[in-house]
């Protein structure tokens, strides 16, 4: 029996600037599958998502549904085909209530000629009750990053679509959140659904996929039946090369009198409560903990994102008030935040603008004039470019046309341009990036760690932590329930996590 293609894409290409982003991509996508798409960060998963979007057009190639030829010239167009979106980005509007978000692009419900409050709000929580049990009536703003995720995992589920795609869904889910996502994707193959599921976590990808295709450099070059793969096979593919072991170098040893750049005595503010932690030079320290323990606004107090209740802050030995990010970056701290495309970058801005944003005054024709010398800019940027591997068209290229693990990079560039670095801040810096771009990323924090930055990281990715790390701290509900020391495993963390929780 012949299999029922919801989407046939063939010979696809796509163009931006001078970079080929797509080059005669072909896959098909069935219904009741869920597909798994993986390449590195540039590879083009995100342009064939925009493609299927409406929100790019193809340069040339066919699309057809379910056997008819298609133009999606725009996102309604997309959506009348019964296309539904959860994009790295989520989607949501903050300012909106979590029910109002449920019916974006959606008719309210109506009583009379008056929108019903309660009608929406019994009809929200119908669609998310899979998912979580977030009050319809609060504001997006007022939710953690993950219960956001959630939010926008039920709203693409709803009704009757006939393809979903979910780029990188649980990247800011703890394991039972996840597990949720997962059992989402078993009930809309179940339906007959389609599920374009796209993710880095190679394992969640073979855990829930029938059929992967692999893009490398713009092109697909490979659809695979996932029938006995495992997690080191796929990388080969992704790469193109066989590979040997994957794991993370473990970091060096810091001196043993190695100078304490931060500490913390009692602080206190929104979920923490009396966190005591210290942090050397040339150490990495993980902060650990589940999704709402406290972990990024630890962060943000540190970086003056948030000021703390009580409690006091040192660095390098003496008693400091951070009130905001500039105070910060003047005492030698860098952060690079979870939500780089809202609170790091300006993604209308180029790749130089974005680099070299907090270093302005360094980058003048003259120390007392504010004119600012885009030349000097741009040999800096593209010294960063060409040093972290960006891969770009150059300098002047908008910072929302690269993949996610290229924005990465120049967040990471930004600081680097600096000097007199001292403390790195770092919160989930490989979310949506691919193991190679990781790799990357971790080992430039290593040559930092080895130059005497101490850095400060969270992840949700507990293996991680355990590779990366000197130690960690772990968090529990707001509170400090334990340290793990190298070596140590994502067991040892959860432990911690289990154990100091309260019943």
């Amino acid at each position: 029996m012949e299999p029922d293609i919801i989407v046939d894409i063939n010979g696809v290409s796509k163009a931006y600037a001078g970079v080929q982003a797509l080059d005669n991509v072909s896959f098909d996508i069935r219904a009741g599958e869920v597909h798994g798409l993986v390449g590195e960060n540039g590879a083009g998963k995100s342009t064939i998502i925009k493609i299927l979007a409406g929100a790019v057009t193809r340069d040339s190639g066919t699309l057809t549904v379910s056997g008819n030829p298609v133009e999606l010239n725009n996102e309604r167009a997309s959506d009348a085909l019964g296309f539904r979106f959860i994009h790295q980005d989520i989607g949501v509007i903050d300012r909106l209530t979590v029910a109002e978000n449920v019916f974006l692009g959606k008719p309210l419900p109506r009583w009379g000629p008056f929108i019903s409050k309660r009608e929406t709000r019994r009809q929200a929580r119908e669609v998310l009750a899979d998912f979580t049990t977030v009050d319809p009536a609060e504001r997006i703003q007022d939710l953690s990053i993950a219960k956001r995720w959630m939010v926008a995992v039920g709203r693409a589920c709803s009704g009757d679509p006939r393809l979903v795609v979910m780029d990188e869904p649980t990247v800011a889910l703890s394991d039972v959140e996840v597990r949720l996502v997962i059992g989402a994707i078993a009930r809309l193959r179940e339906r007959g659904i389609a599920v374009l599921f796209v993710s880095h976590r190679l394992v969640e990808v073979l855990e829930v996929s029938d059929r992967i295709t692999v893009m490398k450099d713009g092109r697909s070059v490979g659809t695979h039946d996932n029938i006995g793969m495992n997690r080191s096979q796929l990388v080969s593919l992704i790469v193109g090369e066989e590979m040997g072991d994957t794991t993370l170098q473990a970091p060096s040893p810091i001196e043993p009198d190695a100078p304490v750049i931060l500490q913390t005595t009692g602080l206190c503010g929104g979920p923490l409560r009396d966190i005591d932690l210290e942090l050397r030079a040339g150490e990495i320290l993980g902060i650990a903990g589940l999704v709402g323990s406290g972990r990024t606004s630890l962060l943000q107090q540190l970086f003056g994102v948030h000021r703390p209740t009580a409690g006091a802050i040192r660095y390098e030995g003496r008693e400091v008030t951070i009130k905001s990010p500039a105070d910060a970056i003047k005492l030698g701290m860098a952060m690079i935040p979870e939500e780089r495309r809202s609170e790091g970058l300006l993604l209308l801005r180029s790749v130089r603008e974005n680099a070299v944003l907090a270093h302005l005054k360094r980058f003048r024709w003259d120390r007392r004039l504010g004119v600012p010398s885009r030349r000097k800019e741009r040999e800096a940027t593209e010294g960063q470019i060409k040093a972290l591997s960006i891969r770009t068209s150059g300098s002047e290229q908008r910072v929302s046309e690269l993949s996610g693990g290229n924005q990465q990079k120049v967040l990471v560039a930004r600081w680097l341009l600096g000097s007199g670095l001292k403390v790195l801040i770092l919160d989930e810096p490989t979310k949506g990036v691919d193991v190679g771009a990781k790799a990357e990323i971790f080992g430039i924090v290593r040559q930092l760690a080895m130059g005497g930055v101490g850095v400060l990281l969270v992840s949700s990715d507990l293996e991680e932590v355990a590779e990366v790390c000197h130690r960690a701290v772990v968090l529990v509900e707001g509170r400090l329930g334990g340290e793990v020391v190298s070596p140590f495993s994502e067991s040892d963390i959860l432990a911690v996590c289990y154990e100091g929780a309260r019943a």
